[in-house]
C-alpha cells in the first residue's frame, strides 16, 4: 500500500490513543508534525477530541484505530478490544486521583513549534485541552470505584494469556493495532505513575506481560514519547520536558482559564455533548 509523504498529529502524548499513533507513524518512519493544539477548522468540527492525523492533503481523520488501518496495521478481535476498554477505564480513573500530578505533567509537554513566539503561544492555548480532560476524567472517577492491586492484576491476565502463546507481539511476528494500543496505554501508565503501573512492574504473574513490554522498547528505542523506559528493561531515559521558560506561559494560561471557570465550563461542556451528538470516538 502507498503510505503518506508526511502526516499531522494532534494531540498530547499523555493520551493512550495518540501514542498508539505516534508509536505507528515512527514504526512506519514517515515524517510527521505533532501538534498539541488543533487547528481552528478541527477544533470547531470535535473541540478537542484526540488523536487527530492528516495524511499529506487529505482531510484530518480521527479514530486511533482507523488511522493506523491507513497505515497498513491489522487490526485486533472484539475480545481484544474489549479487555483494552477495560484497562483504559481503569488506567483513565487513576489520572486526577491527584489534581497537582495531573495538571503539573501537561506542563512538562514539548511544543514543536520552530519559533519561540509559536512554542509559547502553544503553551498558552494548550491549557483548554487540559481543563477539557480533567473534567471528564474528573466525572469518570466519581462514577468508577477504586480497583484494589489484585483487581487490577486479574485484569492484565487477559493479556498475560495472550502472550503465553509464544508470538513475541500480540499481532504475531510485529507489532499490529493492539499491540499499539496496548504499549500507548503503558505510556498513560508511567506518565503519571499510579497503582495500574506498580501493578505493571510488580505483580508475580505478568512475566510474559512484561517481557513484551520490554521487546516493545527494544523496537521503539529513540521514540521520543517513551515514558516506560525508566521503568522498564531495557531503562532509558524519560522524554525530554519543555523548558522551564515555556512551561511559565502554561502555568500563567492555567490561571486565566480557572479565573473565567464559568465561561471555560460552558465551553467544555458544549464540546461534550457535540463529540456525543456526533458520536465521535
Amino acid at each position: 500500500m502507498s503510505l503518506p509523504t508526511q502526516i499531522q498529529v494532534y494531540g498530547g502524548n499523555h493520551s493512550p490513543w495518540v501514542q498508539a499513533v505516534l508509536l505507528g507513524v515512527y514504526e512506519r518512519q514517515i515524517p510527521h508534525i505533532v501538534r498539541t493544539v488543533p487547528p481552528l477548522s478541527l477544533f470547531l468540527h470535535s473541540g478537542i477530541m484526540m488523536p487527530a492525523a492528516k495524511f499529506d492533503q487529505a482531510p484530518w481523520a480521527l479514530d486511533s484505530g482507523r488511522i493506523l488501518e491507513s497505515l497498513g496495521f491489522e487490526d485486533g478481535s472484539q475480545a481484544d478490544k474489549e479487555a483494552l476498554n477495560r484497562v483504559f477505564m481503569n488506567g483513565a480513573r487513576e489520572r486526577t486521583e491527584s489534581i497537582w500530578k495531573f495538571w503539573y505533567s501537561w506542563s512538562h509537554l514539548r511544543e514543536h513549534s520552530p519559533s519561540v513566539l509559536g512554542r509559547l503561544w502553544g503553551h498558552l492555548r494548550r491549557t483548554f485541552s487540559v481543563f477539557y480532560f480533567f473534567t471528564i476524567l474528573t466525572l469518570l472517577r466519581r462514577r468508577l470505584s477504586q480497583r484494589s492491586a489484585s483487581q487490577l492484576a486479574t485484569q492484565f491476565s487477559y493479556w498475560e494469556e495472550r502472550l503465553a502463546t509464544g508470538s513475541p507481539f500480540l499481532g504475531g511476528d510485529s507489532p499490529q493495532i493492539i499491540d499499539l494500543q496496548l504499549f500507548g496505554q503503558v505510556q498513560m501508565f508511567a506518565s503519571i505513575p499510579g497503582p495500574s503501573l506498580a501493578v505493571l512492574k510488580d505483580a508475580p504473574d505478568l512475566d510474559c506481560l512484561r517481557a513484551w513490554i520490554s521487546r516493545m522498547q527494544t523496537r521503539f528505542e529513540g521514540y521520543e514519547h517513551l515514558y516506560s523506559a525508566p521503568f522498564f528493561e531495557p531503562r532509558g531515559m524519560e522524554p525530554e520536558k519543555a523548558p522551564r521558560f515555556e512551561r511559565a506561559f502554561y502555568w500563567l494560561s492555567c490561571l486565566c482559564i480557572w479565573l473565567v471557570f464559568p465561561i471555560t465550563l460552558a465551553v467544555t461542556l458544549f464540546y461534550v455533548a457535540r463529540v456525543n451528538r456526533l458520536n465521535l470516538r
